[in-house]
């Protein structure tokens, strides 16, 4: 299975410090995310199987939650370039 491009947003502060922990462990913020997300395994709960997808759903809720992806890129280069 190949490799895809992800976009997330995250508070700035929580990304320095990811930076900086992939830097002192000598690799990249993508393979520390992938790394990191790579190990959730499934776990089972009253008999059924609960995947990790299943566990975030709703987590993530936020202004750009109905927004498409152009129009929070539209969004951020209004709010960083004052456009």
């Amino acid at each position: 299975m190949g490799k895809v491009k992800l976009t997330l947003t995250v508070e700035e502060t929580i990304v320095n410090q990811a930076k900086e922990i992939a830097r002192n462990s000598h690799q990249s913020l993508s393979k520390l995310i992938e790394d990191y997300l790579g190990s959730f395994k499934k776990t089972e709960t009253k008999g059924s199987d609960i995947s990790f997808a299943k566990k975030l759903h709703g987590i993530g809720r936020s202004e750009f939650s109905n927004m498409t992806d152009d129009q929070i890129k539209d969004f951020m280069y209004k709010d960083k370039y004052g456009l």
